[in-house]
């Protein structure tokens, strides 16, 4: 009797025909089987809370790629203020990080329409968002009745 041995895709001499592309597709498989299953939850998983899941979890998938670029914008900032304090080098706007992170840390707006303006745009858009999910939520469980 012969043994037949099932090895996994990336362990077989096929493997190295496959493109860059096929394998990040055969290493994707499993996060995208979970995301699948939690989108599939019914009704007491609401659809906001689906989202700020898979949100937090790509969030933690794409931290190794974060955290290289934050740490290239801090020696950067910590680069431009010593050029500036100390040999009074003046950066260019597109490439002044100083500047742009302390113009949006004191941005305020200081015009109250403009102000009650963004207030009722943003509640607006939250509530549309809000009424979305809960239509989703609504016709899947709907659907889970008539097909469940």
């Amino acid at each position: 009797m012969r043994k037949t041995w099932h090895k996994a895709f990336h362990k077989r001499k096929a493997w190295q025909t496959v493109s860059y592309s096929g394998r990040l597709v055969y290493y994707m498989q499993p996060i995208f089987d979970h995301f699948l299953r939690v989108w599939m939850q019914s009704l007491p998983f609401p659809t906001l809370l689906k989202v700020i899941y898979t949100s937090g979890i790509l969030f933690f998938i794409m931290l190794p790629l974060l955290y290289p670029v934050a740490v290239l914008v801090f020696y950067y900032a910590i680069f431009q203020y010593v050029a500036e304090q100390q040999w009074d080098v003046e950066f260019p706007e597109s490439y002044n990080l100083l500047n742009a992170s302390s113009e949006m840390w004191n941005f305020q707006v200081t015009n109250r329409k403009h102000l009650l303006f963004m207030t009722m745009y943003v509640d607006r858009y939250r509530v549309i968002i809000t009424a979305m999910s809960s239509a989703v939520d609504y016709l899947r469980m709907a659907l889970c009745f008539v097909f469940g």
